[in-house]
C-alpha cells in the first residue's frame, strides 16, 4: 500500500533558501542572457516568421535568453488582440527566460524527492498579447518566470516519487487561493493524495512510478478547468527500465491559454468555449522559432512530448523528418509522420536529421499552430537559406 505522508508544519520548510534559490537564478539568466546577446550580435543571426519565410542560423540550447520573440505578426501568429479593450495595466512583468528544453536528470537518491511550489505570477505567454496571471509550480527550486510553462520531473519505472506540495511558501510567491497536485503517473487514492490545500499550507504525499510514459501532473482543485487553464499543469516523465541512451533528449510541453484583462487572471468564459488566444511549447509563444534549439546532423534525437491542454487536441510533426519510432499511451510505432495526442496524453518520439538545416516542429493543426505552436531544431552547420512552407 502507498502511504500517505503526514503533512508537516508550515514553519518546517525553508521559505527563505526557495527565495534565496530564485534570486540566484535571476542573477544566472541576466549574465548567460547578456553572453548570449553578445555571441548573437556577433554572429549576426537572423530569424524571420514562419508563416512567411524562414531563415534560420541555428540558436543555443544551453544558454536562457532574456529577450522576449518578436512578435510574428497576425499572419503568423493569428489574429490581432484588441489591446483598447483592456485596463491600463501598472503592475510589474516578468522579464522573459527561454526555459531549457534539454530534459532534466532525475533527482539523487533511492527515493526520488520533489518539493513543488505553487506560485502565482504576471507573465506574457506570447509577444503580441497583453501579460496575463498565471498560476505555475517550481519543482526543486526551478522557476521559469517569464513563461507560463512548469518544470518537468523525471524518474526511472519502478522508481519511489515523494512529493511535498508548498502552496505558497512566501509573499514573493503571491498565491491566493487554494490549490492541489493530481499525477497521472501515480495510483493512488486521490481523495488522500491530491487533495486541496489552503495558501501557506504543505502536503506530502509519495507513490511508485510503475508505469513508463509521459504523463500528466495538474492542479485537482475546482474548477479544474480554471486551474488547468490557468497554467497549472506540467509533465513527468516516467523513463522504461534499461532505456536506451539517445544522443540528445528534448521536452516538449503544449499549453493553451486564455488571456483575460491585462495583468489579470485567464478568461473562464475563453476556457469554457475553447477558444484560446495563444498556443505554446514550454510556455511561450514560437520561443523555440525565434530562439532554435541546436542539435547536431545525424545525432538520434529523443524528444518527449506532452499535451498538456487543457481543451485541444495536438498532432505533433517535425518539418523535414520522419519519425523512426513512437512511444505514446504504452503503443509503439514506427515510421510516423505525426503522433496525435489528446488533452493529457503523452509520449516520446525518436528520430534523425540527415542533412544540415533548420527543421521546424509543429502541431499540424495549423489553425492552432497560428498562435504560437511552433519552433524550429537548426543543425549546428544550418545554411542561412530561406524556405517557404
Amino acid at each position: 500500500m502507498t502511504p500517505i505522508l503526514e503533512d508537516p508544519p508550515i514553519h518546517e520548510l525553508d521559505h527563505e533558501r526557495i527565495d534565496e534559490l530564485e534570486e540566484r537564478a535571476e542573477r544566472t539568466d541576466i549574465r548567460d542572457g547578456l553572453s548570449l546577446l553578445l555571441s548573437m550580435l556577433a554572429a549576426g543571426a537572423a530569424i524571420t516568421a514562419i508563416g512567411l519565410v524562414i531563415a534560420f542560423n541555428g540558436g543555443d540550447d544551453e544558454q536562457i535568453v532574456t529577450q522576449a520573440p518578436a512578435a510574428a505578426g497576425t499572419a503568423a501568429t493569428g489574429a490581432a488582440h484588441d489591446h483598447s479593450t483592456h485596463a491600463s495595466f501598472s503592475g510589474d512583468v516578468e522579464d522573459y527566460k527561454r526555459p531549457d528544453p534539454t530534459l532534466p536528470a532525475s533527482p539523487a537518491g533511492d527515493v526520488k524527492k520533489f518539493r513543488v511550489d505553487v506560485y502565482e505570477h504576471v507573465t506574457k505567454v506570447s509577444a503580441d498579447q497583453p501579460a496575463t496571471r498565471v498560476w505555475s509550480y517550481a519543482v526543486n527550486g526551478k522557476f521559469n518566470r517569464g513563461t507560463g510553462v512548469s518544470e518537468p520531473m523525471v524518474v526511472t519505472q519502478g522508481d519511489k516519487v515523494e512529493i511535498t506540495l508548498v502552496n505558497g511558501a512566501s509573499e514573493k510567491m503571491d498565491v491566493r487561493m487554494p490549490h492541489s497536485i493530481d499525477y497521472h503517473s501515480s495510483e493512488v487514492a486521490p481523495n488522500e493524495a491530491f487533495k486541496t490545500i489552503q495558501p501557506g499550507e504543505t502536503h506530502r504525499f509519495s507513490f511508485v512510478a510503475k508505469h513508463p510514459g509521459v504523463f500528466m501532473y495538474h492542479c485537482a482543485t475546482d474548477p479544474v478547468l480554471m486551474h488547468t487553464g490557468a497554467g497549472m499543469v506540467g509533465m513527468m516523465v516516467v523513463k522504461p527500465k534499461n532505456m536506451a541512451p539517445v544522443d540528445r533528449e528534448l521536452w516538449m510541453t503544449q499549453q493553451e491559454f486564455y488571456i483575460g484583462e491585462e495583468g489579470q487572471d485567464a478568461d473562464p468564459a475563453k476556457m469554457a468555449a475553447k477558444t484560446p488566444d495563444v498556443l505554446t511549447f514550454n510556455g511561450y509563444a514560437a520561443q523555440y522559432k525565434d530562439h532554435p534549439i541546436t542539435v547536431k546532423r545525424g545525432e538520434t534525437i529523443r524528444m518527449y512530448v506532452l499535451n498538456a491542454g487543457p481543451s485541444i487536441w495536438s498532432a505533433f510533426h517535425v518539418i523535414g523528418t520522419v519519425f523512426d519510432t513512437t512511444h505514446v499511451e504504452g503503443v509503439v510505432g514506427h515510421d510516423a509522420q505525426t503522433v496525435n495526442l489528446a488533452p493529457s496524453q503523452g509520449g516520446w518520439v525518436e528520430f534523425t536529421l540527415d542533412q544540415e538545416g533548420s527543421y521546424p516542429f509543429v502541431t499540424h493543426a495549423f489553425g492552432d499552430m497560428v498562435k504560437g505552436a511552433v519552433g524550429v531544431l537548426a543543425t549546428e552547420n544550418a545554411p542561412a537559406t530561406e524556405m517557404k512552407h
